[in-house]
């Protein structure tokens, strides 16, 4: 049974196209976000359906770059790539506040290589990430 994920949206958060970014830590292959995608589409669901998205992060009001790339989640990451807001929306991709801000969803239209390569053009090529730290055992 998939779990829905409706009840761990942020219903009332709302973002900016011009200034808001997405950023997505490492992996930033087609392989690596088809398995992203999948171990979601394994575990929650959206109206019922399996939900087709991968997690990243956006600078929302408390949240610029340095802090994103600095937090729990990114900071583990040497790469990372992103793109205004309005730039993943204008490809065809629908952002949803999930779970504890700044994280978000991207769902991703199909789960094909298509799609995934639609994703990461939008989101440029992958660059060092300032805040890396390196994994803690």
């Amino acid at each position: 049974m998939l779990e829905p994920i409706e009840k761990h949206l942020r219903p009332n958060e709302r973002l900016d196209p011009a200034a808001d970014l997405v950023v997505r830590g490492w992996p930033l292959t087609i392989d690596g976000i088809l398995r992203n995608a999948d171990a979601t589409r394994s575990r929650f669901s959206r109206g019922g359906e399996p939900l087709i998205a991968v997690s990243v992060e956006v600078t929302i009001p408390g949240w610029n770059l340095d802090a994103i790339l600095a937090g729990p989640r990114l900071r583990t990451r040497s790469r990372y790539a992103s793109a205004p807001v309005g730039a993943v929306q204008n490809a065809g991709f629908e952002l949803l506040a999930t779970f504890v801000a700044p994280h978000y969803s991207v769902v991703l239209p199909t789960y094909t290589e298509d799609a995934v390569e639609r994703l990461l053009d939008v989101l440029g090529e992958p660059i060092p990430n300032p805040q890396f730290i390196g994994r803690r055992s």
